[in-house]
């Protein structure tokens, strides 16, 4: 068989979509704003483990996932590197992390309407939790991994700054409000590390002006220290500290 054929037919293999999904991509596609030259890429990013495993495909949406994560953080970073030249290092991860955290991606899928198309089991499907917004979460970052292999890192990081980065223009004043123990024990799940524990180390002042020290412990290593008047700000400021630590703590996991 001759090279081109041989490449055409695995071309074809790759790009081959389940007619159930066939019916409805050209409708998809007009919602999320791209055309794929490769659909099956955009059936991986919509197929929930439960849907494989009910149905018996070889792939879900995790792979896909993992790809578009590393591809989200990077063009927002970029984003927030050149739009803010005067800014610290700190400053810029609490930017980041409040534009490419599970709640707001949650968000944009339902804005975009990929809520409507996810594939789930039958047991699962439309099902609203924490763990619903959970998958939306995942689900958007395997789209992103689907646009990058499909389009390249240009077609990711315009789709990006269109659905989520746009959508969010005031993510500075979200700064005030930020709820660093959330984000802290949403991360640790997504990574399956388990629930920060936070403890008391230090109890000072008399009983109308305490003063608390608190550590936080992810998976056994201590991953930042906070201090304050109540044990609430104390480990609020722990969190924030282990966020920023996180890198230092467990490098290539983010």
């Amino acid at each position: 068989m001759a090279l081109w054929q041989r490449i055409s037919r695995s071309f074809k293999k790759q790009s081959s979509i389940s007619p159930e999904f066939a019916a409805d991509l050209n409708r998809l596609e007009s919602e999320i704003g791209y055309h794929f030259k490769n659909p099956n890429l955009l059936e991986r990013a919509l197929t929930h483990s439960s849907y494989s495993a009910q149905k018996e495909l070889p792939f879900s949406y995790e792979r896909l996932e993992f790809l578009g994560d590393a591809v989200l953080q990077l063009t927002v970073s970029e984003y927030l590197f050149k739009q803010h030249p005067h800014l610290n290092e700190g400053t810029l991860t609490k930017y980041r992390t409040i534009l490419v955290n599970g709640n707001y991606l949650a968000e944009c899928a339902e804005a975009i309407g990929v809520h409507n198309w996810v594939r789930h089991s039958t047991g699962s499907k439309g099902q609203r939790s924490r763990e619903s917004d959970s998958i939306m979460s995942d689900v958007v970052e395997a789209i992103i991994g689907a646009l990058y292999l499909d389009g390249s890192l240009a077609a990711a990081s315009e789709w990006i700054h269109r659905e989520i980065i746009s959508r969010k223009p005031d993510y500075a004043d979200d700064l005030k409000n930020f709820n660093f123990k959330g984000q802290l024990a949403e991360r640790c799940q997504r990574l399956h590390l388990g629930n920060p524990e936070f403890e008391i180390t230090n109890t000072e002042g008399p009983d109308h002006d305490r003063w608390y020290t608190v550590q936080v412990v992810i998976s056994g290593r201590v991953a930042g220290f906070g201090e304050g008047h109540s044990k609430k700000e104390a480990s609020q400021k722990a969190s924030e500290d282990s966020l920023n630590n996180w890198d230092a703590i467990f490098p290539g996991r983010s």
